[in-house]
């Protein structure tokens, strides 16, 4: 499902300086886009997960995206703060006043941080603040094969579910099979027909 396209906001680059713009950023990558400010509190832990979740493999095929939209040099003073650089794995583009006005408006966001994600064709999946993004639902994601060991289990439940109808048929269908025969003398066909308990379905 996908909620609308990202418009093409003016960026640059924090690393390189060079411009680009939001459309370019995204195009033909699965992306995560964190907008964020350097007065925002819970900016940088938010930067923290997002980094953490771009070392892990399950994110390989996801690329994730900073976008501060307050200060350029604040941006850079907070991302250089200490002996390294911080949030290395994330690509930092920075936002002037103006566009972020715009972004603000269409993308409808008054707090940060605000997350957009969005597939290989620049088409927004989700966006919102960190509750209403199922990270487990980002295009691109690497979902884990179920182990043999799941597969025989479920099997094994399957098998042990069946296995006890056709038990409790079997014991109901032979006790109504006995009282028949008990109740009829010589060899006279019963006239009461015995229907059985349980019926596989045909889709079985």
């Amino acid at each position: 499902m996908t909620i609308g396209s990202l418009p093409p906001f003016p960026l640059v680059c924090l690393k390189s300086a060079d411009f680009s713009d939001t459309q370019e950023v995204v195009k033909g990558k699965n992306t995560i886009i964190d907008f964020w400010t350097t007065k925002c509190t819970r900016c940088p832990d938010a930067l923290d997960k997002l980094d953490d979740m771009a070392q892990d493999p399950k994110y390989g095929n996801v690329q994730f995206v900073s976008i501060c939209c307050d200060k350029l040099d604040g941006a850079r003073d907070i991302i250089d703060r200490e002996s390294e650089e911080r949030w290395q794995n994330v690509n930092h583009y920075f936002m002037e006043q103006k566009h972020k006005e715009q972004a603000k408006k269409l993308l409808g966001f008054r707090q940060v941080p605000f997350y957009v994600v969005l597939d290989e064709h620049g088409d927004i999946t989700q966006m919102g603040n960190h509750r209403a993004i199922d990270f487990d639902e980002v295009p691109g994601v690497v979902r884990p094969e179920p182990s043999v060991s799941s597969m025989e289990e479920e099997k094994e439940n399957i098998f042990e579910q069946v296995l006890g109808f056709d038990e409790v048929d079997f014991d109901l269908d032979f006790a109504n099979r006995c009282k028949l025969e008990s109740n009829n003398s010589g060899f006279q066909t019963p006239t009461v027909q015995v229907e059985r308990v349980f019926e596989i379905d045909d889709d079985f």
